[in-house]
Formats: structure tokens, sequence, C-alpha cells
């Protein structure tokens, strides 16, 4: 019996040694880790706690506040190595760092670092669209906007850039529905650049004399944001449609918006030739006269008024 218990003591002897020399060599692995802290090696320190952490969980009760110290320390320096890599345009691996300070701040129990870490995960996305959409890799840039609003559905300014990429990698759809999006959630200028993806489809098209097409965008452009573009357009598809009401209305709105631009003589040529067509010869001889002195309609234009219409 004496020697069971004289085992049994040794046993538990052996026990409390090992358990001692457990959480010596757990303590220290956690020491290593505030030293490397404390001198800015955050990788380190990082390896260090987690070591630490996995064997203070072995040992067991004994280690749960050594176990404690290391779950605050792991999601904090998780995070901040993300925050680094950010800030050296290491966006991708950002992303996955954030992403994984998000989850053992989760599992820690730690819900601040964990919101701030997760909020951190779509601008990063916006940061990581704003390279690409500078160095115009436009469907890579879409790609990383699309992940921001995944992730943050009411983010106007990601809808807007959204769209922005979307649009110049020939997706008008997504770019539409993105910018309509942004415009719902109080983006201004998403109406603008709605304007402009209309009016960009309406000079296209006018191009290859699809009249209707150019009317239909120019018109689309004008009822978002109206401009001397888009009115300009959308009289010269009118006036190959042979629809003089349409052309007179916005070569008159071209006129009234901008009075002194480059091509204005142009413009009043075009509108002259919509009301001689429409047989208003009062109107016709208005703007005829009116490019009397440009070399490029003199000649015509003093056929027009002198022998044609016979001006008074």
């Amino acid at each position: 019996m004496r020697k069971i218990l004289a085992i049994l003591t040794i046993a538990a002897l052996s026990a409390t040694a090992a358990l001692a020399q457990d959480m010596e060599s757990a303590t220290a692995l956690y020491n290593e880790g505030a030293t490397a802290l404390n001198a800015g090696d955050k990788e380190t320190a990082l390896g260090y706690f987690e070591e630490a952490l996995s064997q203070a969980e072995l040992i067991g009760p004994e280690a749960e506040e050594l176990a404690y110290n290391c779950k605050r320390n792991i999601p904090t320096l998780i995070s901040a190595i993300g925050k680094e890599q950010a800030a050296a345009n290491e966006i991708e691996a950002a992303i996955e760092t954030l992403g994984k300070a998000v989850e053992k701040a989760n599992e820690y129990g730690q819900e601040d670092i964990a919101e701030e870490a997760q909020a951190l995960i779509p601008q990063l996305y916006m940061q990581q669209g704003n390279i690409l959409l500078n160095q115009k890799d436009y469907p890579a840039a879409a790609a990383a906007y699309r992940k921001a609003v995944e992730i943050n559905p009411n983010d106007a300014n990601a809808y807007l850039r959204l769209g922005q990429a979307a649009a110049r990698a020939n997706n008008i759809d997504e770019a539409m529905t993105a910018l309509t999006k942004a415009s719902e959630l109080g983006q201004k200028s998403a109406d603008k650049e709605m304007a402009n993806i209309y009016l960009s489809q309406a000079a296209n098209v006018l191009k290859t004399k699809d009249y209707q097409g150019a009317l239909d965008n120019a018109r689309k452009s004008l009822e978002i944001f109206p401009t001397p573009t888009a009115m300009q357009i959308a009289g010269t598809a009118a006036l190959g449609l042979g629809d003089m009401d349409a052309a007179i209305e916005n070569f008159e709105g071209f006129i009234a918006a901008s009075p002194n631009a480059r091509n204005i003589d142009q413009i009043r040529y075009q509108l002259a030739t919509a009301y001689e067509a429409k047989g208003d010869k009062t109107n016709a001889c208005v703007n005829y006269k009116a490019i009397l002195n440009n070399p490029q309609f003199a000649e015509y234009a003093k056929h027009k008024v002198n022998v044609e219409l016979k001006c008074q």
C-alpha cells in the first residue's frame, strides 16, 4: 500500500513539475511576443502569441489568464498588420488579413475589433477599385466596386464608382443600374453620369446615321441633365429623320443655352435649313443672314438670302 502511495505521490509531483514547466514555456513565449511587439515587430509578436495560446489551451484552467491575454492581443495585431498592408497598397493581402482579424475577433468575443476590421474591408475594395480605375482596367475596377456594394449596400459613392467603371467597360446595363441606385441614395453626380452615358450612346449611333437611336438617347440625356451638346445631337438626328419641329426645338435650345459657342454658325445653318424645310421663310432668313460672314457658309447663305428666299 505504501508503495502504491509513493508511486502516486511521485506521479503527482511529476505532473505538477510538468505543468509548471509547460506554464513556464507558455509564459516565456508570451513574454517573447510582448518584447517583439514593443520593438514594433508585429508579425513576430503575433507568432509568439499564437504559439503561447496554443500551449495555454493545452494546459487548461491553470493557464486561463495567459490564454485570455493572448486572445486580447491576437485580433488587434492581425488588424494592425492588415492596416499596414493597406497603407502599402497591398490591397488583396490587406483584405485577407482583415478578414482573419474579423474571424478571430468574433471567436474571442472582441466585437469592437471585429466591427472596425469589417468596416475597413469595403473601404479597401474602394481603394482597389480606384487604383484599377486610374490604370484603366475597367472590368477589374468594376469587380472591386461590386464587392464594396455587396458588403455595404447603402454606399452611394461605391455605386457611383461601379457605374463609372461598368460604363467604361461597356457594360451599360450594369452601369445604369448602379448609377440609378447611387442617385436614389443621394449621390447627385450620378444623374450627370447617366446623362453622359446616354449622350455618348447618342453620339456613337449618330456616326452610323442611326438617327432614331441618336434622337432617343439624346432625349434621355436631356431628361436627366440638359446640355447644349445633347441638344445639338438631338437636333441633328431629328433633321436627319425629317422631324423639323424637333430639330428646331433643339437647335433653338442650343443657341439659347450657348450663344457664344464656337460652332454656333453650324447650328444656325442647320436651324435655317429646318425652318426652310418647314416653310418658315422668316426664321430661315434670320438664321441664314446670321452666317453671312462665315467663310464656310457665306456663299450658300448669300444664295439663299438673295436668290431663293429673297429675304428682306
